[in-house]
C-alpha cells in the first residue's frame, strides 16, 4: 500500500490526480495541501482527504512515500527537491521544471536520496494514443517514418487567466509538451536536430507564441512535424495525429467524433463510413481500406492518468522503468528549448551541437532573445 500525498488542489488534483488516486486499489492518500482555503475545503468536502495549508505541515503529519506535484511549473523544482530529501518517490505534473539546469539538478537528487521521479505525460496512455504506438510495433504497419501532429484552437495565450496567460512563452511549454513528448514516444528516440518559427501573426505585438510550427528530425532523416494555431477560429482541435508507417497510416484524433461520409472523396471506390467516438477514436489506413484501432472511454485524459500512476507506482515498488522518466522529462524540455531558440535565431538546431549548452539556462515561459 502506497501512502501518497497531494501538493496543489487545483483543476488537475480535482479532475484527474485525486479521481484517478481514489480508483487504485494499493493507494491510501494521506493527505493534499493547497494555499487557498477555497480548494482544501472543496478537495476534504469531495475526496474525503485530509487537507493542510502548507507543505511541510502535509509532509510532517502526513510521512508520504509518494508526492503527486500538482502546482505551477516554476514551483516544481522546488517541491520535487524537498519531497526527495523528505524520502519519498515523485509523480510531476507537466510542464517538469523551468529549466534544464533544473531539471539536471533533479537528477543529481534523484540518484543521492535512492527516490525517483516520474512525469504525468498521461497522453501516451490515453487508449488512442497508445493503440498507435502498439500497432507500430507490429509487423505490416511500422516502423515509423513520417509524423504529423497538430492542435488547432481559439485560446491565445495572453488570453488565459492566472500563471498560463503570464508567460511570455508558452504555448509550446505549456500545451505543447503532450505534443512533443508523444512525438518522442512514437519514435521512441529524441530528435537529432529542430527548426522551429514562433509567432503571433500580426495580431499583438511583442513577445509570444500564439502560432508554433516546428519540425523534429529523427536517426534515419525521419521527420516530425508539430503544429499549435491558438489563433484558429474554427472547430477546436485539441491532439490530432497521422502517423505514417512503412506500410500503413495510422490516425488519431482526440475528442468528440460522429461523422458519416458518403461518395467518392477523391477516392478510387464508393464508399459509406461512420465515425463515432466519445472522447476520441484511433484508426489505421491502407489505401481506401480502414480499420479501427481503438475509442476512448468517457473521461478518457482521467482514465490515462489513472494507467499512468498505476504503472509508475508499480515501477516505484519494482525499481524498474516509469512510463515516464525524469530524463524523458528533461529530453522534452530540451527539445521545446531548441525550438525556442531555434525561433529567436532563425537557424536549426543541432541537440549534438554548441547550442545545447546555451539551452540549459534558458527559463521556459519567458522571452528566450
Amino acid at each position: 500500500m502506497f501512502k501518497v500525498a497531494v501538493v496543489g488542489l487545483g483543476n488537475a488534483a480535482h479532475n484527474l490526480h485525486l479521481p484517478a488516486l481514489k480508483g487504485l486499489k494499493n493507494v491510501e492518500i494521506v493527505g493534499g495541501c493547497d494555499l487557498e482555503e477555497k480548494r482544501r475545503s472543496s478537495a476534504a468536502a469531495t475526496f474525503g482527504i485530509k487537507v493542510f495549508d502548507s507543505y511541510d505541515g502535509m509532509m510532517d503529519s502526513a510521512k508520504p512515500d509518494v508526492v503527486v506535484i500538482g502546482t505551477p511549473p516554476d514551483s516544481h523544482f522546488d517541491y520535487c527537491k524537498r519531497s526527495l530529501e523528505a524520502g519519498a518517490h515523485v509523480i510531476c505534473e507537466k510542464p517538469f521544471v523551468s529549466s534544464l539546469s533544473e531539471g539536471d539538478l533533479l537528477l543529481e537528487e534523484e540518484k543521492k536520496h535512492g527516490r525517483r521521479i516520474a512525469l504525468n505525460h498521461e497522453f501516451r496512455e490515453m487508449p488512442i494514443f497508445r493503440s498507435l504506438r502498439d500497432e507500430l510495433d507490429k509487423a505490416g504497419t511500422g516502423p515509423l517514418v513520417f509524423l504529423q501532429i497538430w492542435q488547432l484552437m481559439n485560446l491565445p495565450p495572453w488570453s488565459e487567466p492566472g500563471w498560463r496567460g503570464r508567460m511570455l512563452q508558452r504555448t509550446l511549454y505549456e500545451a505543447g509538451v503532450h505534443l512533443v513528448d508523444y512525438a518522442m514516444a512514437l519514435f521512441k528516440e529524441k530528435p537529432v536536430a529542430v527548426n522551429a518559427t514562433t509567432s503571433t501573426c500580426g495580431v499583438r505585438e511583442g513577445e509570444t507564441d500564439a502560432v508554433a510550427l516546428a519540425t523534429l528530425e529523427v536517426s534515419r532523416g525521419r521527420l516530425a512535424q508539430i503544429t499549435q494555431n491558438r489563433l484558429c477560429k474554427g472547430d477546436t482541435q485539441y491532439f490530432e495525429v497521422r502517423a505514417e508507417g512503412e506500410s500503413a497510416s495510422l490516425r488519431a484524433s482526440y475528442g468528440g467524433r460522429v461523422r458519416a461520409t458518403l461518395g467518392l472523396l477523391r477516392s478510387t471506390a464508393p464508399h459509406f463510413r461512420f465515425d463515432f467516438g466519445l472522447t476520441g477514436v484511433a484508426w489505421k489506413e491502407e489505401g481506401v481500406k480502414r480499420t479501427p484501432l481503438s475509442r476512448n472511454p468517457k473521461n478518457s485524459v482521467m482514465i490515462a492518468t489513472r494507467n499512468l500512476f498505476e504503472r509508475t507506482l508499480e515501477a516505484f515498488e519494482g525499481n524498474t522503468r516509469p512510463p515516464a522518466t525524469i530524463q524523458d522529462g528533461i529530453d522534452v524540455l530540451e527539445v521545446i528549448a531548441a525550438c525556442y531558440h531555434s525561433s529567436a535565431t532563425g537557424q536549426r538546431v543541432r541537440l549534438d551541437g554548441e547550442e545545447v549548452a546555451r539551452l540549459r539556462t534558458m527559463r521556459m515561459g519567458e522571452n528566450p532573445a
